[in-house]
């Protein structure tokens, strides 16, 4: 019974010093004593992991990554605007290029006679195949221009130098259709192309000039002096039994040039 006692009153004094927060003292057996702390633990204590702090309402979120844009969106963005081409004229303008003297000049006839049929086409586009193939072929370097003609005349500009560029311009240049009216002077288109002072004169036409060939080579003369630059002249199918042939054949013979004749004579057209 007295043991009894004894125990209650050990664990009663034990629970003192655990509840007092005193220091419970520790014997090492190099006989030192030492203080250790006692940590009292509450029944709120927490002691899983630590939880992410809470962000504040003024802080900013972290930064995410962007996200891709959607496809359909993507699809929807404008195209891009198609570059522009240069036009033939200002490539070829007065402006664009220097003068120079000498070269060759390619007169083209483009009245109202040379859109008449022609073997499931017309004159005009024999005619502009075959200069394309003569302006391709220049030499770099070649001073040279282009003459449009019907009622009036228009030329590209200037004598300029054969290059890519220019060749490529003088292309497209032949195959406007600008409205020089639908009659046929061929000495306006002279005229125009003789203030350049070339060397040389290429004129394509079908022949229906509506002049008489003494009047033809009177013009002639006093545009293009005698003798003038050399004068070739390419008929395009010219009518038969019209005398267009012999007009041309006669004027190039006043000018000291040639005549050569392509496309067979239009029999379907007369």
């Amino acid at each position: 019974m007295l043991l009894t006692s004894l125990s209650l009153h050990v664990i009663a004094l034990l629970i003192w010093f655990l509840t007092s927060g005193l220091p419970i003292r520790s014997s090492y057996s190099n006989g030192k004593t030492e203080s250790v702390p006692v940590v009292i633990l509450s029944k709120e204590s927490n002691l899983s992991a630590p939880t992410a702090p809470r962000l504040s309402a003024n802080r900013p979120p972290p930064p995410t990554t962007r996200p891709a844009v959607p496809v359909a969106a993507a699809a929807q963005s404008p195209p891009p605007v198609p570059k522009q081409p240069v036009s033939p004229e200002a490539i070829l303008s007065p402006s664009g290029a220097r003068h120079l003297d000498g070269g060759v000049v390619f007169v083209l006839d483009i009245s109202g006679s040379m859109y008449e049929p022609y073997r499931g086409h017309n004159r005009l586009t024999l005619a502009r195949a075959l200069l394309d193939r003569q302006v391709g072929s220049l030499p770099n370097g070649t001073p040279f221009a282009v003459t449009l003609y019907g009622e009036t005349a228009r030329r590209s500009g200037p004598l300029v130098e054969a290059n890519d560029a220019t060749r490529d311009a003088a292309v497209r240049f032949l195959a406007e259709d600008p409205d020089l009216g639908g009659g046929t002077n061929l000495p306006a288109g002279l005229d125009v192309t003789e203030q350049l002072h070339p060397n040389s004169i290429v004129v394509v036409t079908d022949g229906d000039l509506n002049i008489s060939d003494a009047k033809l080579r009177s013009e002639a003369r006093r545009i293009l002096g005698h003798p003038g630059p050399n004068l070739s002249i390419i008929g395009i199918a010219p009518r038969p039994r019209t005398g267009d042939a012999e007009l041309l054949q006669n004027l190039a013979k006043e000018q000291a040039g040639s005549y050569q004749e392509i496309g067979a004579p239009d029999t379907d057209n007369r």
